[in-house]
């Protein structure tokens, strides 16, 4: 399936001609520039984002398709987004934070867990947020080799180890 990614957001207007600032949630920011068209809200798509200068905490950019600063006044706070197949190829070893939404959680025993509902980074690992399912409650798992065995987004599946104190 082919999801929409978040990659950025339009923040403010900047000057009368149509100029707008983006703040980007890509790793490198500059890479906003690098997948092509994108989407801007619900209303633009096709895309293509002009950079003008860097500024703190993103871009000063335009597009053909907002001529005026009234246009971007509608379009502040928009969520900027590609498609994931815009997204570059990754070897079987990573995998993106959007692959792993919703993916079952299951111990070494294929005993259902929970759900994985959200993914962060907070310096030090990658944490994923699960849902469990016998419980009304949410725990942390480090998605790293020492709490995660094997993981299978084709069949929907993450595969975990040593997490018997993250239960409690």
């Amino acid at each position: 399936m082919n999801k929409k990614i978040v990659i950025g957001q339009v923040k403010s207007a900047y000057g009368l001609k149509g100029q707008f600032r983006i703040q980007t949630y890509t790793e490198e920011p500059s890479n906003i520039f690098k997948y092509g068209a994108v989407l801007i809200g619900e209303k633009y798509t096709g895309v293509i984002l002009n950079k003008h200068k860097s500024i703190k905490n993103g871009f000063l950019v335009s597009c053909e398709q907002i001529k005026t600063r009234t246009d971007v006044e509608k379009i502040i706070k928009k969520n900027i987004y590609i498609f994931s197949n815009q997204l570059p190829k990754i070897n079987k070893e990573n995998v993106y934070y959007h692959d792993l939404m919703g993916l079952t959680v299951i111990d070494k025993n294929k005993n259902v867990i929970g759900k994985v509902i959200s993914v962060s980074n907070y310096g030090s690992s990658d944490i994923i947020e699960v849902d469990l399912k016998e419980k009304k409650e949410k725990i942390l798992i480090p998605f790293n080799k020492n709490c995660v065995d094997d993981f299978d987004t084709k069949n929907s599946f993450i595969k975990v180890k040593n997490i018997e104190g993250y239960m409690e």
